[in-house]
């Protein structure tokens, strides 16, 4: 299990997608997508300003098929990314009974994984092989938000950004945090290349560390010394 966490805009995203294609036997897990998937659906209904029973009730009901994304059995994936989800996305994960039941979701994947979220280090899979959180100035998300979806300014996606910072770090449930045992690295110089490279090539070591018996004859537990953005013990 690989968790990858950080802020949006950080290349999450994209460098799990990646990560994962590089690594034998792993698939990509879009955590975030599950949470939008549910937005999206309370969207359609009518349910926004539902109760957190009623929201939770329809998380219930998502499930992944392959690439898609049901809930009650309604495709909503090709809403997952479209503004009017994004601008509600925040408020509909912060709610504790829609985490508790997408966070349920969510383990039941466990296994050779590429997860990457806000909480996947911290809270979900807190015993991860190799979690990593991703950074970038605030600026920087803001350019690489507008070049993915230019239909906003960089001054607006910085403001929108900024308030999904707030709302993700101040929440009472599985706040965005860096777990005390990740491998922190500032994107914003970076390519996507050298970022999945790097990562790559410490989940290889991880699990060479695994699986390398230990001094007592069994196999090493996960790596819990804590390395920076250049690959450095401390």
């Amino acid at each position: 299990m690989i968790a990858i966490d950080g802020p949006a805009g950080a290349g999450k995203s994209t460098v799990a997608r990646a990560v994962a294609d590089r690594l034998s036997g792993f698939r990509y897990l879009d955590t975030g997508a599950m949470y939008r998937a549910v937005t999206a659906y309370l969207r359609r209904q009518g349910m926004l300003e539902g109760s957190g029973e009623e929201m939770a009730r329809a998380a219930e009901g998502l499930e992944l098929d392959g690439d898609r994304y049901l809930v009650h059995g309604i495709d909503v994936t090709g809403d997952l990314r479209s503004a009017e989800v994004t601008a509600e996305v925040s408020r509909v994960s912060a709610v504790p009974r829609v985490r508790r039941v997408v966070q349920a979701r969510q383990r039941l994947l466990d296994g050779r994984l590429v997860a990457e979220g806000r909480d996947i280090g911290s809270v979900v899979f807190p015993d991860a092989q190799l979690k990593v959180y991703l950074d970038a100035t605030l600026d920087e998300r803001a350019e690489r938000r507008h070049r993915q979806f230019p239909q906003f300014s960089v001054p607006e996606y910085r403001e929108k950004i900024a308030r999904r910072d707030e709302l993700d770090s101040t929440r009472q449930d599985s706040p965005l945090r860096c777990p005390d045992d990740a491998i922190r690295i500032d994107t914003t110089d970076l390519s996507v290349e050298q970022v999945v490279m790097r990562i790559t090539a410490l989940a290889r070591e991880a699990m060479d560390r695994a699986a390398a018996p230990d001094d007592r004859g069994g196999a090493a537990g996960p790596p819990h010394d804590r390395k920076d953005s250049h690959g450095k013990r401390h």
